[in-house]
């Protein structure tokens, strides 16, 4: 029973304690059933004082060790009743990054609203444990959940690249440069020592930098739609610059070398030349697909990745009958193998040097050979003063536009273990 229950439980003993009073007072005594009834009337009042006497010191206790209502600017506080935690993919990242914004960067505060507002004990563990880091690094599993949610964003990560650790930032992984060669040789001959030679693919942690704007009317707000909008934010900004980092960095100013600088430097570049006709286009991606034959790649995890111009003049193509020739792009595959499209590849490009700037690539490879290295490190940081570039590469200021910035600094790069694996289709005009 409540305390209010209790209260009005031992008055009703009482009033019927008071009744038999009343009527010895009278009479001048009770009869032998008033007495009993009397008597068991005084011991449920006495267990009802003392059980109302606990339940009272306890609510004492309570609101001796109750937290201040925290409000949000002016407001008055309010009675919020907090529905069950939604757990989803990437949760505990969001809601680290929502925890940092709510403490303005304290990470003593973070931990307060991550454990108060949010009710998530584990990510109030992860700031925790990121203050006593002296700064706010993203635990390994928080960060798993990151990788593993860019997977299908990214052409490279969805077509078959390799994740690997970088351990201290870099890596290096062998590979055969040249193979072993065989002969036959007569009775009595002697046999030339031959064997392949090897070198390596060397990784070293390259910082990606996010900045992603947000509202301050909705820092200090916990739930499953504000933290929809910075997570999918982030995911969307990380997984286009990884895409044009891993294709067509060239390495210079601190960025990873990409697919397209490696097949320029190796010599495993096929230019498109003709009118754009469906034999034409057809006998094309049969020699880029030859080219990767010829050089001995074990074709493993082939795949095209193109940009949505070519994937849509592919799509669309028809023989003279009206039937589409590619009718398995449907379901995400060209000739037999998986096809991703990603405005990242440009459309603008001018590698023939006719001037006409709509020229385009395809990146057919075995990913197989592709290697992503993902250092362990990867840290939030929150600024409402900073600026920042939008999309059109204005210079934003944060603080005028009543926002701040969430900055998530993650490292990574990438490698290719076998360039024959790889073939750059270029100059393409469709």
């Amino acid at each position: 029973m409540t305390i209010e229950e209790l209260r009005r439980k031992r008055a009703e003993v009482n009033a019927q304690i008071q009744e038999l009073a009343k009527l010895e007072n009278e009479n001048g005594s009770l009869d032998k059933d008033q007495m009993t009834k009397f008597d068991e009337l005084s011991a449920e009042f006495e267990k009802l004082s003392a059980t109302l006497t606990r339940q009272e010191a306890a609510e004492r206790m309570n609101a001796a060790s109750a937290q201040p209502v925290q409000t949000l600017g002016n407001r008055a506080p309010a009675v919020v009743v907090k529905q069950e935690l939604r757990q989803y993919p990437g949760a505990g990242f969001a809601r680290m990054a929502m925890s940092i914004a709510a403490g303005k960067g304290d990470m003593q505060l973070a931990t307060q609203f991550a454990r108060n507002e949010i009710r998530d004990e584990g990510v109030a563990m992860a700031v925790e444990t990121a203050a006593n880091s002296g700064g706010s690094l993203i635990p390994q599993n928080l960060h798993d959940e990151v990788i593993e949610l860019l997977r299908p964003r990214t052409v490279v990560r969805a077509l078959g690249a390799r994740t690997m650790p970088l351990p201290n930032g870099n890596l290096s992984l062998p590979r055969m440069a040249s193979g072993a060669t065989s002969s036959y040789v007569g009775e009595g001959d002697d046999v030339l020592a031959s064997g392949g030679t090897t070198d390596d693919v060397a990784l070293s942690a390259k910082t990606m930098i996010t900045l992603v704007p947000i509202s301050n009317q909705l820092i200090g707000r916990a739930g499953f739609q504000v933290e929809q909008i910075f997570l999918n934010d982030a995911l969307a900004s990380m997984a286009v610059r990884e895409d044009k980092a891993f294709l067509r960095d060239t390495g210079a100013n601190d960025t990873p070398t990409g697919f397209a600088k490696v097949c320029l430097d190796e010599g495993r570049v096929v230019d498109w030349t003709g009118t754009a006709d469906l034999a034409t286009i057809d006998a094309y991606l049969d020699n880029l697909i030859l080219t990767l034959m010829n050089s001995d790649s074990l074709l493993v995890a082939p795949g095209w990745a193109l940009a949505p111009r070519s994937y849509m003049k592919l799509f669309g193509l028809r023989d003279g009958n009206g039937n589409k020739v590619y009718p398995e792009m449907a379901q995400g595959q060209l000739k037999g193998w998986p096809i991703k499209h990603t405005t990242t590849i440009p459309t603008n490009l001018d590698t023939s040097g006719n001037a006409t700037n709509n020229e385009t690539e395809i990146y057919f490879a075995d990913w197989n050979d592709v290697v992503i290295g993902e250092s362990d490190m990867m840290t939030i940081a929150f600024s409402n003063e900073a600026a920042y570039k939008d999309a059109g590469g204005n210079m934003v200021s944060a603080f005028s536009r009543n926002q701040s910035l969430i900055r998530v600094v993650k490292e990574h790069d990438v490698g290719f273990r076998h360039p024959e694996g790889l073939v750059l289709g270029a100059e393409i005009t469709w």
